[in-house]
């Protein structure tokens, strides 16, 4: 029971406490959203607008004339004041009596220029006498290149003949010493047999001995002696004879071989005296010099010659170019002389200037100099803004804007409501000042206007459709160029929750209420035309009531 009871508690004060929690959470919500910015918005649309560019300026002349005097000049007098208008002839400025140091110092430019160019008149024209020595030097070291290498080629032919002979000589004394060795062996054999005259001496007294020996068998057998020991000593006798003739033929060789190797050595020395000449010979042509390198000194020299003559013809170039522009150079100094003796003569004949008039009627737009001050040659001392050249008004406007407009187009000026006053589109050029965002548009004035008066313009009335048409008053601009503001919508179990997103905008046209814009803004997009508070990208804000 008493457990029942506990639950029972415990369950009522956790209703208690998600009851509270949730009041809490509502009106926290509830106070938190009183407390955000309040912002209206438009919704974005696609439609027309009006390609109507508008943009406003001064009047001014359509040309100025800077007031000059030459020479140096001390201003006594200012006669005049910046809008001031003045007529033809009027005085502007009056100056102290001094020395005019522009004379004397135009005076010593012109000694100096005339001097300068007699000087440049007494340049000696260009000499090529070394150049043309040089190359005729080089012709002839080449000419005896060439000859040097027609005589490489001979005496190349001449060696390689004089090799061929060497080698051929070489094979005839080995040839010949071989033989010469043969015919020793064969003499020495021969000697070896024994003496040809001893043999022979020796065979006419064994052929004396024989004959006796028959002369005693005879005698012998006709006294019936025995003949045994005599026909044995005849045998033997007759053998020896018989081997002796053999010997004696065989010698009779031997000196014919003794002929042929006198004959042999003969030879020999001959082909080794010839052999000497030969390799001497060989020698003497190959110290001339291989027919390779003559024709590499000979094309060593060809580009020699070449680079030469080309060398030469450079530089007649380059002095045909400097004739050229030293006649140049004289004749602008001429023209320089000719203009400065016209300086000169001027600032004689307004040496004794002590005032300066207006050259045209017209409205003095700046003054830049003022009593007591020292001018300069040609400084300007005021701007004079001529009347009968016409009228101009120049007005900034965006890069855009230019695109939806032309040179010749007629503009309406909207502060004036005078028929005879005209404008039209004179020139659009770009901002210098910010030549990434704006162009500066020239108006031509025609009528009844006067310089320093602001006026009003509008172009173009031609209508365009845009997939996004913002208001006017949805288009803010920062540093960073031109956006917008798009309310993004999330849903939430406590309700809708609304925040800012920037979106970059380019302005393609505008009229009065509305803008057609490209960029990051589509249509049923809506955007923020009004806020209670500044806003910031991404801050939460309300919607009005």
């Amino acid at each position: 029971m008493q457990g029942s009871k506990r639950k029972k508690l415990i369950k009522k004060v956790a209703t208690i406490f998600i009851v509270v929690l949730l009041l809490l959470t509502f009106f926290s919500n509830t106070i938190m959203n009183y407390s955000l910015p309040e912002v209206a918005t438009e919704p974005v649309s696609s439609g027309t607008v009006s390609s109507k560019v508008r943009g406003q300026g001064t009047v001014e002349t359509n040309s100025e004339n800077d007031v000059t005097v030459s020479g140096s000049r001390k201003v006594k007098e200012v006669k005049v004041a910046a809008g001031d208008e003045v007529k033809k002839g009027d005085v502007l400025f009056t100056f102290e009596e001094g020395e005019n140091t522009e004379l004397d110092e135009a005076e010593k430019n012109l000694e100096n220029l005339e001097l300068s160019y007699a000087k440049s008149l007494l340049k000696l024209g260009p000499d090529y006498t070394d150049d043309n020595i040089g190359i005729k030097d080089a012709k002839e070291d080449l000419q005896k290149a060439i000859d040097a290498q027609e005589k490489a080629v001979k005496n190349n032919k001449d060696l390689k003949a004089a090799k061929k002979a060497l080698d051929q000589t070489k094979k005839d004394i080995d040839a010949t010493q071989t033989k010469i060795n043969d015919l020793q062996s064969r003499v020495d054999a021969y000697t070896e047999v024994g003496d040809y005259d001893t043999i022979n001496s020796q065979l006419a007294d064994d052929e004396k001995a024989l004959k006796r020996l028959k002369e005693d068998l005879a005698i012998a057998k006709e006294n019936g002696e025995d003949t045994l020991q005599l026909d044995r000593d005849i045998e033997d006798r007759e053998a020896a004879i018989d081997k002796e003739k053999k010997l004696l033929e065989t010698l009779k060789s031997s000196k014919s071989v003794s002929d042929e190797l006198k004959t042999a050595k003969a030879t020999l020395d001959s082909l080794t005296k010839t052999q000497e000449a030969q390799e001497a010979k060989v020698t003497e042509l190959s110290a001339a010099g291989t027919l390779e390198d003559a024709k590499t000194t000979v094309s060593e020299k060809k580009k020699a010659l070449e680079a030469l003559v080309r060398a030469l013809d450079k530089r007649k170039e380059e002095d045909a170019l400097a004739a050229k522009s030293e006649a140049m150079d004289n004749e602008a100094a001429v023209k320089e002389i000719d203009d400065q003796k016209e300086k000169l003569d001027k600032l004689k004949k307004s040496d004794d200037l002590t005032e300066v008039k207006a050259s045209e009627d017209g409205v003095v737009a700046e003054v830049t100099a003022k009593e007591g001050d020292t001018v300069t040659p040609d400084a300007p001392l005021a701007k004079l803004q001529l009347k009968d050249s016409g009228y101009i008004v120049k007005a900034t406007i965006t890069k855009a804007q230019s695109k939806l407009i032309r040179v010749g187009d007629e503009a309406k000026i909207e502060n004036i409501w005078d028929d005879s006053v005209s404008s039209t589109v004179k020139n659009i050029s770009v901002d210098t000042e910010n030549p990434n965002q704006n162009m500066i548009v020239t108006f031509e004035v025609k009528g009844d206007v006067s310089v320093g008066q602001t006026l009003a313009f509008s172009v173009g009335e031609k209508k365009n459709r845009y997939d996004a048409v913002v208001p006017n008053n949805a288009i803010r601009e920062d540093s960073k160029g031109k956006f917008v503001l798009v309310l993004k919508v999330k849903g939430t179990p406590l309700g809708n929750r609304y925040t800012v997103k920037r979106a970059d905008v380019e302005v393609q046209a505008s009229d009065d209420s509305s803008s057609g814009v490209t960029g990051g803004v589509y249509e049923y997009d809506d955007v923020i035309t009004n806020s209670s508070k500044p806003l910031e990208n991404g801050m939460q804000v309300r919607l009005v009531q």
